[in-house]
């Protein structure tokens, strides 16, 4: 996974032609070898990852107009990544230490906070706030601060690389925020927020009782 993320990002920033179709046929057979080394649970996890994280990605670009990738599409590799993101961010969760989500609320908080005092990032405030939200409702803080710390280190590669870039202001409110956003795990915390909802007994539940008043009718 983590080599994967590593090599895959440069080599789609080279701008080769080969590039983004040899990274996306690479990190196509990352996932699916993930797929088959976890659980079924694990295995519709990555399944509802990978669906809402493109979902999530024309959204954001394509309606919200955030970011933008090199080449104005969407690479076939980024809904995949994300799942890889998610999963190797779920693995270093269980090593993680507990004050871990505590120390990363603290430091980021400060971090935010000057940004939206010196008006260069107004727009962290609602995501921080999320995130907040996030480590402090979840079964799983632990892995909402990994998550988090992850999510930011991938972002601030790829965009150091050239391999997309976030826009500065926000184009609906106008709100300000840096390239990466400091905050962006907030984002992937909601991802991964929808994945657990997905993936999640609550969802069978509903299907089941579709299924049963179907039956019925």
């Amino acid at each position: 996974m983590l080599a994967t993320l590593a090599l895959g990002i440069p080599l789609d920033a080279s701008g080769a032609a080969w590039a983004q179709p040899f990274v996306s046929a690479a990190t196509w057979t990352a996932l699916l070898a993930v797929a088959t080394l976890v659980d079924a649970a694990e295995r519709r996890a990555l399944a509802a990852c990978v669906v809402l994280a493109t979902l999530g990605e024309l959204f954001l670009k394509d309606v919200w107009g955030l970011y933008e990738y090199r080449l104005g599409n969407l690479p076939l590799f980024i809904p995949a990544g994300h799942a890889l993101v998610y999963a190797a961010a779920s693995r270093f969760s269980r090593v993680a230490p507990p004050w871990l989500p505590r120390a990363v609320v603290v430091a980021f908080a400060a971090i935010v906070g000057y940004g939206a005092w010196q008006g260069y990032d107004t727009f962290g405030l609602v995501w921080f706030a999320a995130f907040v939200g996030y480590v402090g409702l979840s079964a799983n803080p632990r892995l909402c601060a990994t998550l988090f710390l992850f999510a930011f280190a991938i972002e601030a590669y790829g965009t150091s690389l050239g391999g997309w870039r976030y826009y500065t202001v926000e184009p609906w409110f106008g709100l300000t925020t840096t390239n990466p956003p400091v905050w962006i795990g907030a984002i992937y915390c909601t991802l991964e927020t929808l994945v657990r909802v997905a993936a999640g007994p609550a969802p069978r539940a509903f299907r089941l009782a579709a299924h049963r008043l179907a039956a019925l009718l």
